[in-house]
C-alpha cells in the first residue's frame, strides 16, 4: 500500500479552500488539491508492505510520545520552484521549526527500517500542482495569517484513482 505521514492538526479546511477557489478562478492548468485532501506531509513512504506498515505504525507511536501540541502559522502563498516558475503552488509555514524537527526525527527513525532520507524538506500546505510552469508573482491572492494546533501524527494510505487520489488515515497517534 502507498503511505504518507502527516501531521494532524485542527486546520479550518473551509478558510483555506476559500483562498484556493480565488486562485482556481486565475489559473486553469492547475490540478488542485480537494478541499477534503488538504493536508501537511511530513514524509512520504511509497509502497510499504503490510508487516513493514506495522513497524511504521510502532515508530510513529514512540515518536508521538515524544512531542507535546505546538501552534504554528500558516501565511501567504508560495511556490516550488519558485513564484515566477510554479510547478507546485502551495500555503507557507512561518516559524515552521517544531516541524522540521519532528520531521527530522521521523527521517532518522524511519531511515532505520530503510526508509530514506529526505535531502531537504520545507513545511508547506499544497494547493495544487501543474506541469507546465506558471508566474504566480503578481496573484494578488493574500492568505491571511492562520494560527493551526498539531496534536500528533496520522498514518494515511493513498490510493491513485484516474479521478484523483483517495486518502484514507489509517492509523493516529496523539502527542503525549
Amino acid at each position: 500500500m502507498r503511505l504518507f505521514i502527516a501531521l494532524k492538526t485542527d486546520l479550518d479546511k473551509n478558510k483555506v479552500f476559500s483562498v484556493e477557489k480565488a486562485l482556481m478562478r486565475k489559473y486553469h492548468n492547475v490540478k488542485w488539491v480537494d478541499k477534503n485532501n488538504l493536508h501537511l506531509t511530513l514524509k512520504f513512504l511509497g509502497e510499504v508492505e503490510n508487516f513493514q506498515s506495522d513497524l511504521v505504525k510502532a515508530k510513529l507511536e514512540d515518536i508521538a510520545s515524544r512531542f507535546t501540541n505546538f501552534v504554528f502559522i500558516y501565511q501567504g502563498i508560495s511556490a516550488f520552484p519558485n513564484k515566477r516558475r510554479a510547478k507546485v503552488i502551495f500555503v507557507a509555514v512561518k516559524d515552521g521549526e517544531r516541524i522540521i524537527e519532528l520531521m527530522k526525527v521521523i527521517d532518522n527513525d524511519l531511515s532505520t527500517l530503510g526508509f530514506n532520507q529526505e535531502k531537504s524538506y520545507v513545511p508547506h500546505l499544497t494547493l495544487g500542482r501543474t506541469r507546465a510552469p506558471l508566474d504566480i508573482s503578481r496573484a494578488d491572492i493574500d492568505f491571511p495569517s492562520l494560527s493551526v494546533s498539531a496534536s500528533g501524527l496520522s498514518l494515511v494510505k493513498s490510493t491513485l484513482t484516474r479521478y484523483g487520489p483517495i486518502y484514507e488515515v489509517i492509523a493516529q497517534f496523539d502527542f503525549a
